[in-house]
């Protein structure tokens, strides 16, 4: 049985979460990745950044609908939509913009659960952490089809 230690891509291309988000897309687009890691200055995942992220951040924000009653403003909806928009738009560092709810998994993870990991939550890659949260590497979908290509 193979973990995510077995096929894990070791030394994966990250940005620190002070790395502008000018210099996270030219390494995006550089590099060839969907998304990368984004650590602190001792090796800890802070987030994930990818290109969704550095689209959304160039969008225009759309207010909420408000509804006027007695002099006060009721939004109608939308508002964590809104504030999460202009989170994205106001970020000038990796770590502002990442997205801080990360999929992740353990070294020694089954394959089978991080394939299904990476499917079920429709994201190309996976970092692989430690129990202190260290990044030790990252698993793409391609590092799954190798495996599963290799006789």
């Amino acid at each position: 049985m193979k973990t995510a230690q077995d096929i894990m891509t070791r030394e994966a291309i990250t940005v620190l979460a002070d790395d502008s988000v000018q210099k996270v897309g030219e390494l995006l687009l550089s590099s060839g990745h969907h998304s990368l890691p984004v650590i602190d200055g001792d090796g800890h995942l802070v987030g994930m950044i990818g290109e969704r992220d550095l689209i959304d951040a160039h969008r225009k924000v759309h207010l909420p609908t408000m509804l006027t009653i007695l002099d006060g403003l009721i939004p109608l909806g939308g508002m964590h939509e809104y504030e999460e928009e202009l989170r994205k738009v106001t970020a000038v560092t990796a770590g502002q913009l990442a997205t801080a709810r990360v999929i992740s998994v353990a070294p020694e993870e089954d394959v089978d659960a991080v394939a299904e990991k990476l499917l079920r939550k429709d994201v190309h890659a996976v970092p692989v952490v430690d129990s202190s949260g260290l990044l030790l590497g990252i698993i793409s979908r391609s590092d799954i089809l190798q495996h599963l290509l290799k006789p």
